[in-house]
């Protein structure tokens, strides 16, 4: 008779736990996902869909450069346009709903693929309720966006990039339409040395680059300056769109000096960065793979750099995933940071606030709070993964270091 401990009894309280799990979180994940369905169906939402719909159909279809239209602000990459295009066919109505069901089916594939990568050698009947737990995030309530679609890409250029090199450099070339989503991303291969990867995603942007300025008739000296001004315009000086968690009106709590403001937010940036490549580094010289450093902390990075609003924190399912399950070189037990940044995304207390604020009594304090919790939070979060990285870093080191002794004696 077997013990109580044995192999097959521990595998079956597995199964029944991870059952239980995808049982509690069904629910909740599909109700999330019915929200996003019905959000789509208001017009208000549509805005942003209308206007990647008409920046591609005036490029492909009247062969005009839209950096040049004075009425509009295209803030995505030339190759980006390009990309987009075919949706400047459909008609509003018909595009909305396509998109629609397009996300929902990138929403399963961004937490499947963000949770497989962590654990890659795991039954998938194991992932199915941490997938769940991950599609109650409020970000995957927003699908006529385009960042899902970036993420999706970016994180298939991870997975992808072991077996077929060359499907993930043109993944990550893809990804880049949004670069900040893209980003960590591109710093995880360039500190895992696939270098070749890196170049063909490039190579991706270059061919659309130079396939918009044929269609545009359009100088490829004039196109990237008029972008680079518009992004200034857009987002710093007196910034016309801040992100949820960017960093910069925070600085702004200190000074009204537009000027000092730009550059303290470039200096914090400069500075988060640099400690995000420090922790890169510390990986890969310890010879594991690069994980915390990036695309988890540089995600975080991203954040508070960045313009994003609350459907770009799924950019964080990468730094989930590595909370959600725990390092055991690591003396740190990230759990309780996982569970604060499950809640939060889920119910986007900022939004709460907004609902409940004219129900309640005036309170400035409480406005303050929640215009700046996102930022504070994601802060909070940058220091924790960091740390959590370093003790890896460290506890990698302090085995190698046992290792070599025992070898010597």
């Amino acid at each position: 008779m077997e013990g109580a401990d044995s192999p097959q009894v521990i595998r079956a309280l597995n199964r029944i736990d991870t059952r239980a799990v995808a049982a509690l979180w069904a629910l909740p994940a599909l109700l999330n996902l019915a929200a996003g369905v019905v959000v789509s169906s208001w017009p208000e939402r549509r805005s942003d869909l209308a206007t990647v719909q008409r920046w591609g159909y005036t490029w492909l279809v009247d062969g005009v450069d839209v950096y040049q239209v004075n009425d509009d602000y295209p803030d995505y990459p030339p190759h980006a346009i390009v990309a987009l295009s075919p949706l400047g066919f459909m008609s509003l109505e018909a595009g909305a709903w396509i998109w629609t069901g397009v996300n929902l089916v990138l929403a399963v594939l961004a937490v499947y693929l963000a949770v497989r990568i962590r654990r890659p050698g795991d039954e998938m009947s194991r992932l199915v309720g941490p997938m769940l737990i991950l599609l109650c995030w409020g970000g995957f309530r927003a699908l006529l966006q385009f960042s899902l679609l970036a993420l999706v890409l970016a994180l298939a250029a991870m997975r992808l990039a072991d077996r077929h090199p060359r499907w993930s450099g043109v993944c990550l070339g893809l990804a880049l339409i949004k670069p900040q989503i893209a980003a960590p991303f591109l710093l995880w291969a360039l500190f895992t040395r696939r270098f070749r990867l890196v170049a063909i995603s490039l190579s991706v942007i270059a061919a659309g680059f130079f396939v918009y300025c044929l269609r545009a008739g359009a100088s490829p000296l004039t196109v990237p300056a008029r972008y680079a001004a518009i992004l200034q315009e857009l987002y710093v000086g007196d910034a016309i769109m801040v992100g949820l968690a960017q960093v910069r009106p925070l600085v702004a709590l200190a000074s009204s000096d537009v000027t000092l403001i730009d550059v303290a937010s470039a200096a914090i940036a400069v500075a988060l960065l640099g400690a995000v490549c420090l922790l890169c580094l510390h990986e890969a010289r310890q010879g594991r793979e690069v994980e915390y450093g990036a695309p988890a902390l540089a995600a975080i990075w991203s954040l508070l750099t960045f313009y994003h609003l609350t459907y770009g924190f799924i950019l964080l399912l990468p730094t989930a995933t590595l909370l959600l399950w725990r390092d055991r070189s690591s003396q740190i037990n990230p759990s309780r940071m996982f569970w604060l940044l499950q809640l939060w995304v889920m119910f986007d207390p900022r939004t709460v606030w907004r609902y409940a604020a004219p129900w309640l009594p005036p309170s400035p304090a409480w406005d303050a709070v929640s215009l700046h919790a996102d930022r504070v939070l994601m802060l909070v979060l940058f220091a924790a993964v960091g740390a959590l990285g370093l003790s890896r870093t460290r506890a990698a080191a302090l085995a190698g270091g046992a290792t070599s002794s025992l070898r010597k004696t």
